[in-house]
């Protein structure tokens, strides 16, 4: 076979603090308190550089990098977390990461010099450009009411400077029920569900219901489907969507004043079974409150006479899919669709914004330059972008990456671009 197929959903652009609950699926709501890392002396984290960093051993007699701020970093940072541990009937550690140099390996944190956690493989040790936004389930005995430290630890690999970030970390503690917070604050006896029901063509209504709604403060919707993996935890089938800056990326959409309800277009996701969707509601009152809502199932979305919509994945993405002091990789997308008869195409590519240098169009499609990585802030940034069908070639279609900034450049990070196709069949 030389094309990859999967689906993918339409994304809106979401305004507030959103986090992952662990489980795929529940049967009950929870409420979880979060805890989140900050920089600073003040909290108990010294500054060397302006992002959390973890390194390989070797890192400090390295002749260059030995000597660079970056090498300064211990690996260790504390979370303060005042929390009443006979309270609470659960905890997790859930991270933004940017995977690191390619070829890192054996990326893991322990908690408080008790347990080791390893945290998942996403395609770094095999030398590929990466993100992931794992949620770590900890043992409550781990943790401490206090100051939590977390020391984050990596292999060299066969990097040459192994090596990875923490953007952002947050401590979850599942609230018991009948927490004292919780009573206090009235509710003990709170619920709340999502629902989804048609609102006409590839559309649906994405709601909440809440028994107190005058206790919500905003809410985000999460779906589960078969889709890109924009995530970058290497499955195509799974709840979607991560954060950024602690704020959702990817995400059905958030609401904020009542009736709590946006609108999910499905104009771009094939015919599907086995769709569920989910809620993180923020609520009034006590601190850093969420409830995570229980998933609403049996969702589908239904077929279009005459219509397909299918995603396709490069077939030789290169590993180390990188460009600097130019530098020119590539990588090709089959396709076995005639362009006359697709309606819409668009693209879809995760980059870690390192900078194009002085190079105007760095990143083309057959030619044809798309803006993915414009301010290097060496963020993450995830693209949809519209392509113009007459572009596109039956077969090989070939993506270029260019930079010619001397230190880290552009990366594309895993799964690799995608182009998502509507056609008629």
């Amino acid at each position: 076979m030389t094309f990859a197929c999967l689906s993918w959903p339409a994304c809106a652009p979401l305004l507030l603090l959103a986090v992952l609950p662990a489980a795929p699926q529940s049967t009950d709501g929870r409420f979880l308190r979060l805890h989140w890392f900050e920089h600073g002396l003040e909290h108990g984290n010294p500054v060397s550089n302006r992002r959390f960093r973890v390194n390989a051993p070797e890192a400090v007699l390295h002749p260059s990098f030995g000597k660079r701020s970056e090498t300064r970093s211990s690996g260790m940072l504390q979370i303060f977390t005042e929390e009443d541990l006979s309270l609470i009937d659960g905890a997790e550690l859930y991270l933004e990461l940017w995977g690191g140099h390619p070829g890192t390996a054996n990326k893991r944190v322990t908690l408080n010099g008790r347990s080791t956690y390893p945290l998942p493989e996403v395609g770094t040790a095999q030398r590929h450009c990466t993100h992931e936004y794992p949620v770590v389930p900890l043992k409550i005995t781990d943790l401490v009411n206090g100051y939590n430290a977390l020391q984050f630890a990596c292999d060299q690999g066969s990097s040459f400077w192994g090596h990875f970030i923490v953007d952002n970390a947050c401590l979850r503690a599942v609230l018991k029920k009948d927490h004292p917070e919780l009573v206090k604050a009235g509710l003990t006896g709170f619920q709340a569900a999502v629902r989804a029901v048609p609102a006409g063509p590839d559309r649906f209504t994405v709601s909440l219901a809440a028994s107190q709604p005058e206790a919500v403060a905003a809410v985000d919707f999460q779906a589960f489907y078969t889709g890109y993996d924009e995530n970058g935890d290497t499955e195509s089938s799974g709840w979607h969507g991560f954060t950024k800056e602690r704020r959702p990326v990817a995400f059905l959409g958030s609401a904020t004043p009542p009736p709590f309800q946006v609108t999910w277009d499905t104009s771009m996701l094939p015919a599907q079974k086995g769709v569920l969707v989910r809620a993180v509601v923020h609520m009034r009152g006590p601190r850093n409150l969420v409830y995570a809502t229980p998933a609403s199932e049996g969702l589908e979305i239904p077929s279009r006479a005459g219509r397909d919509v299918r995603l396709y994945l490069s077939r030789d993405l290169p590993p180390a899919f990188i460009s600097r002091i130019k530098r020119r990789p590539a990588c090709t997308i089959d396709l076995d669709v005639e362009p006359s008869r697709i309606e819409r195409a668009e693209l879809h590519v995760v980059t870690w914004d390192g900078g194009r240098g002085t190079i105007k169009d760095y990143f083309t499609l057959n030619g044809v330059a798309f803006p993915v990585a414009e301010q290097g802030k060496h963020d993450v940034i995830y693209s949809r972008l519209p392509v113009d069908p007459k572009m596109l070639r039956r077969g090989p279609n070939r993506i270029e990456l260019y930079s010619d900034t001397e230190h880290h450049g552009i990366e594309i990070l895993l799964p690799g671009p995608g182009l998502m196709i509507r056609a008629r069949q």
